[in-house]
């Protein structure tokens, strides 16, 4: 979906340029003047101004030149991810959408907590955000192959079944 749609119905919006457009830092804001105004205010009485970040905006510009096309990769993954899943036994995945490349985990009907789950999967060697005794939060982004997807996919079942029997 063109990014003019998506935000059409929004007064302000913000686009992250890290994780799926593949830059090290930074994000855009847009919205009305009196609303970039007021925020830049914001930005500087909590701390976020920087200096020299003139080769930040160029990674910024870079992920916006050449990454944008690429992002429907990280749809398409979390897909795989979420339909290597959508099986076990009650795990809940939200959300149930293809347009994010964000999945959570929640695992209230699995008997087992985030914390648990995400020490076993950091022993192979797969990082996951813990969200909570019962929610991990998984991404999809320029670093992640379909081949990394069907690896954790396969690491997350496995753990499951194995933390339940432990």
């Amino acid at each position: 979906m063109p990014a003019a749609r998506y935000a059409a119905p929004c007064d302000s919006v913000w686009i992250d340029l890290s994780k799926g457009l593949g830059c090290p830092i930074g994000a855009v804001l847009a919205g009305s003047a009196a609303f970039i105004d007021d925020a830049l205010i914001w930005k500087h009485r909590l701390g976020g101004a920087m200096r020299q970040s003139g080769i930040l905006a160029a990674a910024g510009l870079y992920a916006l030149d050449h990454n944008v096309e690429r992002l429907a990769e990280d749809h398409q993954n979390v897909n795989r991810l979420a339909n290597l899943l959508k099986e076990v036994p009650g795990l809940e995945l939200q959300p149930r959408r293809d347009f994010t490349n964000i999945l959570f985990l929640d695992l209230v009907g699995t008997g087992i907590v985030a914390p648990l789950l995400a020490e076993a999967l950091l022993r192979e060697g797969i990082r996951v955000n813990v969200e909570g005794q019962d929610r991990i939060r998984l991404v999809t982004h320029l670093d992640v192959s379909t081949e990394d997807v069907e690896v954790a996919g396969r690491a997350i079942v496995n753990a499951l079944a194995q933390l339940r029997t432990a």
